[in-house]
């Protein structure tokens, strides 16, 4: 089940703009029209997503944007920590938001590519219990279980038997 934002309350927008506008001027850069567009529309998705399934948005939106700029941008909202890189595959670099969220993992189903996220508080347990024997300061984690969704195992038999008949 997918993750929404409530955004329309103004609970995060300001604190991420505010964010992304001091990462990037430390950085050098300006916080231009067409980043502004980006985070925005970064704030609209609902779960994982991809830089392509963001630039068609945009674009249905009447927004002018390169694919370029889409990368580049999510490359500086990846480096201010406002979102992540969740490897799912690998021909296709997904991204979701992370800032203000709790830890979370994904289950992938292999066949049909459903990505399902799936809360798991306990990981960072795990992780840190992991990190202290080893003497490590824990950064971040990812958690990803790959796996054959109920719809694609039905889909599957449904195709079993229709090559029986």
């Amino acid at each position: 089940m997918p993750t929404t934002h409530n955004f329309a309350e103004g609970q995060l927008l300001p604190p991420i703009c505010a964010i992304f506008r001091r990462f990037l001027k430390r950085q050098g850069l300006k916080f231009t029209t067409e980043r502004a567009r980006i985070l925005d529309a970064v704030l609209k998705q609902e779960g994982v997503f991809e830089a392509d399934q963001l630039l068609n948005q945009m674009r249905a939106e009447g927004h002018r944007v390169s694919k370029a700029t889409i990368y580049r941008t999510l490359k500086h909202l990846q480096e201010s920590k406002i979102i992540s890189e969740v490897l799912l595959d690998s021909k296709y670099a997904h991204y979701e938001l992370t800032f203000g969220k709790p830890a979370q993992g994904h289950l992938v189903c292999v066949e049909t590519g459903r990505v399902v996220e799936i809360p798991s508080p306990w990981l960072e347990s795990v992780r840190d219990q992991i990190c202290r024997k080893h003497g490590f300061e824990p950064v971040s984690h990812r958690f990803v279980i790959y796996g054959i969704s109920p719809e694609a195992k039905a889909r599957d038999r449904e195709e079993d038997a229709a090559d029986n008949e």
